[in-house]
Order: C-alpha cells, then sequence, then structure tokens
C-alpha cells in the first residue's frame, strides 16, 4: 500500500524583520481602535446617566486623534522600509510579479488548486495588489484625517499644514467630499481586514506553509512530503 508520511521542514526563509513585524501589529491597533472611535465620532451616543456629554465626546476625539497620528506615522515608516529597509530586496522582486501576466496565471491557477504558488519575491500578484490598495487606503485615512484636523486645531501641526491641506481639500471637491472619502477608506479596511485573515489562513493550509507564523516570528517554512510504499 501507499503511505505518504509528513518529513518536516523543506525550507525555512527569514521574510519579515522586527521593525515590519511591529508595524504590522501596531497598524492592526490603531485601524480597529480608528474604527471603533470613528463610528462613535460619527454618530455619538451617551448613557443617560452621563453628566457632560460634550467631556465624552472630546475623550473619543482624543483617542481618535492619537491612533490616527500613529498611523500616519507607522504608514510613513513602512513605504520608507518597503523601499528601503532590511527586506526591500525580497518585496521589490515581488514587482517582477506585479507586472507579469504569466504570473497572474499561476497565482490565480494555483488559488483554484491547479498548481502551485510560484513568486519572485515576498509576495504574489494578487497579494501585492491587495497590499498597495491597503497602503492607498492608509495614505487617504491620513491625508482626509489631516484636512479634517486642520479645521479644528490650528496651532501647532494643525498650523503647519494648515494651507497645504486646505489646497488638498480644495484638489477634493471641498470638505464634504474629505468626509466622505475619509469614511470610504475605513469601509475599506472592515471589507479588506477579514479577507485578509481568512486569505492568510487559508494560504497557510492550501500551500502547507507558515502564513500564520510569519508575523509572529519572521520566518516562513514549507513542509514536504514523503511517498513511502510499503507492501
Amino acid at each position: 500500500m501507499d503511505k505518504i508520511e509528513s518529513s518536516g521542514v523543506e525550507h525555512i526563509s527569514f521574510v519579515y524583520g522586527s521593525t515590519n513585524r511591529v508595524l504590522h501589529w501596531i497598524r492592526a491597533v490603531v485601524i480597529t481602535g480608528l474604527t471603533i472611535t470613528g463610528f462613535y465620532i460619527a454618530s455619538p451616543f451617551h448613557s443617560h446617566g452621563a453628566v457632560n456629554h460634550a467631556l465624552i465626546y472630546a475623550e473619543w476625539v482624543s483617542w481618535h486623534l492619537i491612533f490616527g497620528f500613529i498611523l500616519v506615522t507607522a504608514g510613513l515608516l513602512r513605504i520608507y522600509l518597503f523601499f528601503f529597509g532590511p527586506d526591500s530586496a525580497s518585496e521589490l522582486r515581488s514587482l517582477e510579479d506585479e507586472f507579469s501576466l504569466k504570473s497572474w496565471i499561476i497565482q490565480l491557477k494555483s488559488y483554484f488548486f491547479i498548481g502551485e504558488l510560484l513568486k519572485k519575491g515576498t509576495y504574489g500578484p494578487l497579494q501585492f495588489f491587495s497590499y498597495a490598495m491597503i497602503m492607498v487606503f492608509t495614505l487617504m485615512a491620513s491625508i482626509t484625517g489631516l484636512i479634517l484636523y486642520v479645521h479644528i486645531y490650528h496651532h501647532g501641526i494643525g498650523g503647519f499644514l494648515y494651507d497645504p491641506m486646505r489646497l488638498v481639500e480644495y484638489w477634493m471637491g471641498g470638505l464634504a467630499n474629505v468626509r466622505l472619502i475619509h469614511h470610504i477608506t475605513m469601509w475599506g479596511f472592515l471589507i479588506f481586514i477579514p479577507i485578509h485573515i481568512y486569505m492568510v489562513i487559508w494560504s497557510a493550509i492550501r500551500f502547507k506553509h507558515g502564513g500564520v507564523d510569519i508575523m509572529f516570528t519572521g520566518y516562513d517554512y514549507h513542509l514536504k512530503k514523503r511517498e513511502n510504499k510499503e507492501e
């Protein structure tokens, strides 16, 4: 009879350094915080026993701003690391697959259980496109958030950014459009996150690698199987 036994790990590769892994979890936490506080700010509610509703609202806004500035900082640092960080060489190689029709076909076929996923860099073309879009959402959320910020805070960083942000506001068609875009980016995150979690787990099972472990340890491993024939 034929017996297939797992023969352990085929190879291990280092994918993400500690800075990228920490930034990943920082973004995950602050996006969650921004979503919760953002929902409240858009439609505030108060308990019947609350004495100072304005103070409660101000506290939620304060946390939203804190999370927002952390997201801006983490986003800018992540962009820098993509081009100049210790993991950038492998990430930049993913661009070769992004502009290759053959690589797109290979990845899509692998998702339909036709062959294995082969990629030159850290990401396959669909994965790279998805992460690029979430970075676009991060930039749009940051820019629109700063526009809304300078309308309330006119000193310090608000005063420094007032004129350039008002110009960007004009390009976006006014404050109402800015607020709408800000809300749309939130829904972009809410749609992306469950799909991202599902695909990471699915990929780990489908391709038998450490897809879930990568953002904890930095290492990816691929399991191999060996066929042993027994009479």
